[in-house]
């Protein structure tokens, strides 16, 4: 028996037919199709790529946060230097004194101290701060102290009350903190008569004719022992001090004098250290 001719896989030419009944045999290995999913490499390499983005927008935002905070920080020690030196200025310029009760409206400075310290009477504007406790009266004593606060740091306060009213209570100081973290208080003096500040003065019944004040807040990380900001400034009085004939009278007083055996005004005439001992603990 012979056997069965074995189909032939040649594919016919152009213009060749095939044989009826003889069909190409097919393979019967599958067709190999590419697969629909990720491969464990490509994850790991997307998954690495996902993670240096999003490292780098965090590293980004961080940056922004760390430098608003620094400039927020930074405005707000320029806002505090500039309503300190502000304070001071206006109540300087707007100093007093009045040379029939020189003991009432004595000009005091302590310069002894590691800060210095101030006391002295002023016809205050109302846009000054603490003008709202006082109401109408605008002749007040006026004290720039540096105390430590509450959590330690050092503050210049802000001390005032009016000059006629009695004893000194609680009630009537309303001590107001102007700046935090000071480093630096000084002051000096100047008469108008020699060319050199005096680092004191000893004349509490006469007021300079020139005053200078330096303020200091915090220290450099760099540099700990330099300060962060610095505010010097020189401030010229407006008065050496008003004379008994145009106190309460004018050409009066000038003709008569003192009445005899009139007492003289009362009023709190408190030293720096009796302000100190009497403002309350910490400030507002």
């Amino acid at each position: 028996m012979r056997p069965a001719p074995r189909p032939s896989l040649r594919r016919p030419a152009a213009g060749e037919t095939r044989a009826p009944g003889r069909t190409p045999a097919r393979s019967a290995r599958p067709a190999v199709r590419s697969p629909a999913g990720f491969t464990l490499l490509e994850l790991i390499i997307a998954l690495a790529i996902f993670s240096m983005v999003v490292s780098a927008i965090y590293a980004s935002w961080s940056a922004i946060l760390r430098a608003s905070r620094v400039g927020d920080e930074a405005a707000a020690e320029a806002q505090r230097a500039r309503v300190a030196t502000r304070t001071l200025q206006t109540a300087l310029n707007s100093a007093v004194m009045f040379l029939a009760n020189p003991a009432l409206y004595r000009f005091e400075a302590d310069t002894s101290g590691d800060f210095a310290a101030l006391s002295f009477v002023a016809r205050l504007p109302r846009s000054f701060p603490g003008s709202g406790y006082y109401g109408d009266q605008v002749v007040r004593r006026v004290a720039f102290v540096v105390e430590p606060g509450e959590d330690g740091v050092n503050e210049l306060r802000l001390i005032q009350f009016p000059v006629l009213s009695g004893e000194i209570s609680d009630e009537q100081l309303h001590p107001l903190t102007i700046a935090r973290d000071v480093s630096l208080f000084m002051l000096e003096f100047s008469d108008g008569k020699v060319d050199e500040w005096m680092d004191e003065w000893r004349m509490t019944n006469r007021l300079p004719q020139m005053v200078r004040f330096a303020l200091a807040f915090g220290h450099r990380k760099d540099q700990p022992d330099k300060p962060r900001e610095l505010v010097v400034r020189s401030v010229l009085l407006p008065t050496r001090g008003i004379p008994l004939q145009f106190q309460g009278g004018g050409a009066a007083l000038l003709r008569r004098g003192p009445v005899p055996g009139a007492p003289p005004p009362e009023g709190p005439a408190a030293s720096l250290e009796e302000l100190r001992r009497a403002q309350p603990a910490g400030g507002r």
